[in-house]
């Protein structure tokens, strides 16, 4: 699909992408003001509850992601075997490959966890049958 603009709607277009260019070159005008900003977010991402993605569920449940590139936040499982395995994201009743930076549970895998956790913690326990070979207990 091919999109008309006028001459006019064109060059403020391309006036807007010079500015944006120019702003991100003022506020980081180095290599390494732009890897100190990359730090900068992955520390405040980390404290918000983001991992780094090697720590993601493997057992097929599905987790957020974001990646290096991207804006989005992804609905995304890591299918296959450690290390050999892959990351997919999900999206539009669809499969992506991904490479996730950094990872977070959802809040439907912690109310799963929090259900497993509750239903434990309300089993009664049975003790476990006597030891023969330690002495004083009975059979």
């Amino acid at each position: 699909m091919m999109l008309q603009v006028s001459e006019a709607e064109f060059d403020a277009m391309m006036e807007r992408i010079a500015q944006h260019k120019a702003a991100l070159a003022a506020e980081m005008p180095t290599e390494q003001d732009a890897i100190n900003t990359i730090q900068r977010a992955y520390e405040r991402l980390k404290e918000l509850g983001w991992n780094d993605a090697i720590y993601c569920p493997k057992d097929g449940s599905t987790f957020d992601s974001i990646e290096v590139g991207s804006t989005g936040i992804h609905p995304t499982h890591y299918m296959g075997e450690w290390a050999t395995g892959s990351w997919w994201v999900t999206e539009a009743g669809d499969l992506w490959p991904a490479r996730p930076t950094l990872y977070r549970v959802t809040q439907a895998e912690k109310d799963r966890w929090a259900a497993l956790g509750r239903r434990y913690r309300e089993t009664p326990t049975t003790p476990p049958p006597p030891d023969p070979h330690v002495e004083g207990e009975k059979r």
